[in-house]
């Protein structure tokens, strides 16, 4: 028999921003309770990449694919792996971090569990976040051939305090030079709860027209 796991965050008004920058709005547009028909809200995100959400080419590169442009079935990985790599403060993860880990050479969606996630609500967590080094890309790319994705529990491919590394890091994971098979990132995951024995995931994203990246809702079978 089958479980479920939701392995990412739910949007709520203090979802926290890269650099503090950005809010999720969350409003009352009716109520039973007033005497109306039915309950509404009003929900606005001030930026596409807030909560848990994927970045996929066009967030790096001006003629790269949006959300929209992969087919539906992109969306679901058979083969799953969550690999442990805890971390506390602002740092690069690289190739040195996992070549002691024996990771599955058919991966397709490597979930990074840094545990991270647990200073999520504090300053720490979007100011001292780890992030991604540049050259993990390419290390990923050549080893595991069938690796369309990474996610992690922590803010962003970029960290906050190595701003420049990660912006070289989101062009080689999402718009490689030299026609290389690009790599999406799920940002800000809940991984806390992840199982070892992941069967199956489905990311399903919000589908808009201009999907350089969008919030996501991640479900696990195992």
């Amino acid at each position: 028999m089958s479980n479920f796991v939701l392995l990412s965050h739910v949007l709520k008004q203090d979802t926290p921003s890269y650099g503090n920058r950005d809010k999720v709005i969350i409003r009352v547009n009716s109520s039973i309770k007033a005497g109306e028909t039915a309950n509404s809200s009003c929900l606005v995100l001030s930026n596409n990449h807030i909560g848990t959400h994927i970045d996929v080419p066009r967030h790096f590169s001006i003629d790269g694919k949006r959300t929209v442009d992969y087919p539906i079935g992109d969306y679901v990985f058979d083969t799953c792996q969550v690999i442990d790599l805890p971390r506390n403060k602002a740092c690069l993860i690289g190739p040195d971090d996992l070549k002691e880990i024996i990771i599955r050479p058919d991966i397709e969606l490597l979930l990074i569990r840094t545990g991270f996630e647990n200073l999520r609500g504090q300053d720490a967590y979007w100011n001292d976040n780890p992030g991604l080094a540049p050259e993990l890309a390419d290390y990923l790319r050549e080893r595991f051939p069938m690796l369309r994705c990474v996610g992690f529990d922590f803010i962003s491919v970029t960290s906050w305090k190595h701003r420049t590394e990660g912006r070289l890091a989101h062009k080689a994971f999402l718009a490689p030079e030299n026609d290389g098979k690009e790599i999406w990132a799920i940002e800000d995951m809940s991984l806390k709860d992840a199982p070892a024995n992941i069967k199956l995931v489905i990311v399903a994203p919000l589908m808009v027209e201009d999907g350089n990246g969008t919030a996501v809702t991640v479900i696990a079978e195992y």
